[in-house]
């Protein structure tokens, strides 16, 4: 349990930092581009996002933490499932939908 727990801690750190390392604006903007999304496609992942558009800053990986504020705003879920990436070596990527 407590290797689970430090495997978790770990990681909200780094999701925090990244966070905190991105442009304000650039946040906002993603998250109304997610908000737009979400209204028009039944099913996405984030690489749809980039796909349909959205710019990408500095660091790619905030957007990590701004599919995590969607959630937590409402305005996107996770359906459980997973769908492989076309530009990150087919990792898994959580499929989102509206909320």
């Amino acid at each position: 349990m407590s290797s689970t727990l430090d495997a978790r801690t770990r990681r909200d750190a780094a999701i925090a930092q990244v966070d905190a390392n991105a442009d304000d604006g650039w946040k906002r903007y993603a998250l109304g581009f997610v908000a737009e999304l979400s209204g028009r496609m039944p099913e996405f992942t984030t690489d749809d996002l980039w796909d349909a558009g959205l710019i990408k800053p500095r660091e790619p990986r905030a957007l990590g933490p701004v599919m995590r504020r969607a959630a937590k705003r409402g305005l996107i879920r996770t359906t459980g499932e997973y769908r492989a990436s076309r530009y990150r070596n087919c990792a898994p990527l959580p499929l989102w939908t509206a909320a």
